[in-house]
């Protein structure tokens, strides 16, 4: 193996270089290194690093995320990201820990959790423009029913925010009492 196959911790590593775009649900099960273009569902049981110029779109589950490029979607990092001077992170983010450098851009609706799910909850079917003369809006992906969540019996006071509903369900989000 070349020695650029190998990144931190000297764990194998997937390289998407720049220049490269990939579509569509994707896993890595090594180390994931983005400096071209990733849009979709991403699963990486592993270290995900976003380099300067690389950009992430999509729903994307890492346990530990790098950002030195841009970001954009529905994250989920197990137990950290880390957003560096000069990056763009945008969207619905929870993790168990967070960095944000200075110089750093971070405009998300953000979860700092130690009890985050080990996955997303199923992606939300996107909604298509009526066609004239109907009233209601038609779903664009038909999915099977979620599993649903019990509910929490937990005793102490709500956070004050509390996860949007496509961390954990697709349903509508619920308060807890």
């Amino acid at each position: 193996m070349a020695p650029a196959d190998k990144m931190r911790g000297g764990e194998p590593a997937n390289l998407i270089l720049e220049g490269t775009r990939l579509e569509g649900d994707l896993h890595f099960t090594t180390q994931l290194v983005v400096a071209g273009l990733i849009k979709g569902n991403i699963r990486c049981e592993s270290m995900l690093i976003i380099e300067r110029g690389g950009r992430v779109e999509g729903r994307i589950e890492a346990p530990v995320i790098i950002v030195h490029g841009e970001l954009e979607g529905t994250v989920l990092a197990n137990q950290s990201i880390e957003i560096w001077s000069g990056a763009n992170v945008g969207g619905d983010v929870a993790a168990r820990s967070v960095r944000v450098d200075e110089g750093a851009m971070l405009t998300a609706n953000l979860l700092i959790a130690a009890d985050l799910p080990d996955r997303l909850g199923p992606p939300e079917p996107q909604q298509v423009p009526a066609p004239a003369g109907i009233k209601e809006p038609v779903a664009a992906v038909s999915q099977p029913a979620a599993p649903t969540v019990p509910p929490v019996t937990d005793t102490r006071p709500a956070a004050p925010m509390s996860p949007p509903a496509s961390f954990l369900s697709s349903g509508p989000a619920t308060s807890r009492s």
